[in-house]
């Protein structure tokens, strides 16, 4: 199956065409396969010196909120990230951080002590089998089996399933891109926390933005229908508006987005210390 591509100035054009009638953009950027490329390791991926630039340019514009919501826990992400002014939501969302929020799902909290007994007894059985890792993340967990042989898998997953069924009603697993994830059985997702963060960022005219890769950004472009939402990657089944190809893909898009920022930026300020791309001038101010 060959997939359709949505060209770059498309989108632009569509969220040039909005800034107007709104009061702020709300950005939601998944981290692994959105904003870095999936590597084999899961323990490799950081964003390299251009992306964080732009996370920073884009950090810099007060009627503009960039989140990075992803899997991995917060502490995991903001390590790999480290730009102020944004907001981290690890786990799936379950936990929320920066710009004076603070949010932890308790049903998932309160899970912490199962879930690291069912991880141990996944790493004691899964051990023997080559290529996988067994990641606890405090409130989720994963099973990575990206370096795993092919003829092992099926096995991978009957074993990991059997035994996560043995903790049920407490725990889902759910599959992701050569990856299972097992999380605390609670109505909260990716598409809770992002309507979440906008509410407690309050306004009433607000764009929302939201690329994602994986079949858990599902949700939030379901809660987010009139918003600007951007499958990357190949998966063919997606509930977004547009699809990029891969984060090179991504990159160009925002590196748009911060010029269109700052044209809008520089309107307000009634054009003082602007180029004619929006950029700030040696005695511009913002």
């Amino acid at each position: 199956m060959t997939l359709s591509y949505t060209p770059i100035a498309e989108i632009v054009d569509d969220i040039e065409a909005r800034l107007s009638a709104v009061e702020r953009i709300s950005l939601f950027l998944d981290f692994d396969g959105t904003l870095v490329p999936i590597e084999a390791d899961p323990r490799i991926p950081r964003p390299d010196q251009a992306t964080v630039d732009t996370l920073k340019k884009l950090a810099g514009r007060q009627s503009l909120v960039t989140t990075i919501i992803s899997g991995r826990a917060v502490e995991d992400l903001y390590s790999r990230i480290r730009v102020e002014g944004i907001i981290y939501a690890g786990n799936h969302g379950l936990e929320i951080f920066g710009r004076n929020l603070h949010f932890v799902e308790g049903v998932a909290w309160n899970r912490r002590g199962d879930l690291e007994r069912l991880t141990d007894e996944l790493s004691a059985l899964l051990r023997p089998i080559e290529g996988t890792l067994v990641e606890n993340k405090g409130l989720t967990a994963s099973i990575h089996y990206r370096q795993a042989a092919p003829e092992s898998l099926p096995g991978i997953q009957d074993l990991v399933r059997k035994t996560v069924a043995r903790y049920d009603p407490m725990f889902l697993l759910t599959q992701g891109r050569k990856v299972l994830e097992i999380v605390p059985a609670t109505n909260w997702n990716k598409g809770s926390a992002v309507q979440w963060i906008n509410d407690q960022l309050g306004g009433q005219r607000v764009l929302s933005i939201y690329a994602g890769d994986d079949n858990t950004d599902e949700r939030a472009f379901r809660t987010l229908p009139d918003a600007v939402t951007i499958k990357i990657g190949h998966l063919p089944e997606t509930d977004a508006r547009y699809r990029l190809p891969d984060p090179g893909a991504l990159q160009e898009l925002l590196l748009e987005l911060t010029i269109a920022s700052e044209l809008r930026c520089c309107a307000e300020a009634g054009g003082e210390g602007c180029s004619e791309r929006g950029e700030l001038t040696d005695d511009g101010h913002q």
